[in-house]
């Protein structure tokens, strides 16, 4: 475990002394990992030992301030701003979770947002390949403006098929297809407009507000706000963001097969969709560490009337 990875600390005054403690040893790590020649200072020469990387005048030099306002940072005896936390994760080239850990070592919680503008957009590999093997239940991840990135075969089956067609994802981005198409508001989301529409429009709402350089959620924000049916919900003021972790909402699942002891109770929507079984999703959200706004769902579906 390298100094950037976050650990526990004791509550109160012991906690102090250890944030301060990791914090000094942090920043040294990272000061260490960087030759100086790389930020334009002369290659070192002649004799003698010297300690490896940049020293903390350099770092000083480089977020042009003083060596006693950098110093107090990597002494734990500051307050520092969220703006002077940047420029030092910046000149010392941190990752998002060596900066993560920089916050949370000086100021005791989490950086706002991440830096980085491609942030949220992609997830490493091993989340495709984990998310692609779950078996028994419906799972996929989408980036920070909901487009699918990675998913399993029972989330293709969920969604409404038509007759004599293979399943299909509708549409690559999730919070286009549920907030603007017919087949979602009239077939598959159950009871929309009481009961997904708001909610759904309240996690756009403050995604856009979060990420406003995001091009992608500003166009879904205008898209969903000109909507002659959502337009007037999404731009309701008195919409508010609730984080959808643990929700139930009604929908039909086109790909529901009901266990042996149960009686079949799939039904049609409409004439257009193969048979599809009434019921609620659960949405079990987490995030994948390294693609903050990123999200990871799990949907447990549980058929209305099974036993």
């Amino acid at each position: 475990m390298h100094p950037g990875t976050l650990r526990s600390g004791r509550t109160g005054k012991g906690r102090e002394l250890n944030n301060k403690e990791a914090l000094r040893h942090f920043l040294k790590w990272r000061r260490q990992l960087i030759d100086p020649v790389e930020l334009g200072w002369p290659k070192r020469t002649g004799r003698g030992r010297r300690a490896p990387g940049l020293s903390q005048a350099q770092v000083a030099q480089a977020l042009y301030v003083s060596e006693r306002t950098y110093g107090d940072l990597e002494r734990g005896e500051s307050r520092p701003g969220p703006e002077f936390l940047d420029n030092v994760a910046s000149v010392l080239r941190m990752d998002e979770r060596e900066r993560e850990a920089l916050y949370v070592y000086a100021l005791g919680h989490e950086p706002p947002a991440s830096l980085d503008p491609a942030a949220g957009t992609t997830v490493a590999p091993a989340w495709q390949r984990a998310v692609s093997q779950v078996s028994g239940q419906a799972s996929y991840v989408n980036d920070v403006s909901w487009n699918i990135l990675a998913y399993n075969e029972e989330f293709v089956r969920m969604f409404p098929q038509r007759t004599a067609e293979e399943p299909r994802l509708p549409e690559r981005n999730m919070m286009r297809w549920m907030l603007l198409r017919e087949e979602a508001r009239e077939h598959h989301l159950v009871d929309w407009r009481a009961r997904w529409a708001g909610p759904v429009a309240a996690q756009l709402r403050a995604a856009v507000a979060a990420y406003p350089e995001n091009e992608g959620l500003q166009l879904l924000d205008h898209e969903v706000s000109e909507d002659p049916v959502v337009g007037p919900i999404y731009r309701d003021p008195a919409l508010a963001y609730v984080q959808p972790d643990g929700d139930s909402l009604p929908l039909r699942h086109a790909g529901y097969e009901a266990p042996q002891d149960s009686r079949d109770l799939r039904t049609r929507c409409c004439d257009g969709h193969v048979p599809s079984q009434l019921g609620a999703v659960t949405m079990c959200a987490a995030a994948p560490l390294g693609s903050p706004g990123a999200r990871i769902f799990l949907l447990p579906f549980s058929a209305r009337g099974s036993r």
